[in-house]
């Protein structure tokens, strides 16, 4: 996969990205300075009471407005980090989000990461939308050729993704580039004579 030569390619929309991080950043610092505030009253707002859970077992718990804060908040933060690394990570930011080459195409955006699609795996490729706005639709042969060489977690989510549907969209919203020309180029690969 290394050292492919792309005849067309379009970059990944950075301000998307960059816009997504910083959204989630400041989602995460607003959960984190909750939990910190809750904790600072902490003691002066709960009480501890004995509790019975399922199965006859007792435990101490404490009950308040500042517990409640500090646990969501906590919970909350914590899922935002992981949203936050699974963003930054999904995609490989120094690669181009989508291209051509002379042996198939390179997709390197939504659930996959530099994953390369040979040409005899794609079955259909559409262009739809308006002029000004237009995506692709490339509808794949065999989906389980596309999860190869993706990271474990990448792969985890794309499996259940294409599962149901072989289809994949390339849109300016995930991608800066030419895409009228770059389907031109896959028609005539996988559908020579038209």
């Amino acid at each position: 996969m290394k050292n492919l030569y792309f005849i067309e390619s379009a970059v990944l929309n950075r301000k998307r990205v960059d816009k997504s991080l910083r959204n989630i950043t400041m989602l995460f610092l607003i959960c984190a300075l909750a939990a910190a505030i809750s904790r600072v009253f902490f003691w002066g707002y709960t009480r501890q009471v004995r509790m019975r859970i399922r199965g006859g077992t007792w435990i101490d718990a404490e009950i308040g407005w500042p517990s409640t804060v500090y646990g969501y908040g906590s919970i909350f933060a914590a899922g935002f980090v992981l949203c936050y690394l699974y963003i930054r990570f999904k995609n490989d930011l120094k690669q181009p989000s989508f291209g051509v080459t002379k042996d198939g195409i390179f997709i390197n955006q939504q659930m996959l990461r530099n994953a390369f699609v040979p040409w005899d795996n794609i079955q259909k490729a559409e262009l739809l939308g308006p002029a000004e706005s237009p995506f692709m639709r490339l509808t794949f042969k065999d989906y389980t050729a596309l999860l190869k060489g993706q990271p474990f977690m990448l792969k985890s989510i794309a499996k259940v993704y294409f599962k149901g549907n072989t289809v994949l969209s390339i849109t300016k919203g995930e991608t800066v580039g030419n895409i009228r020309k770059m389907h031109e180029m896959i028609r005539e690969k996988i559908e020579p004579g038209v």
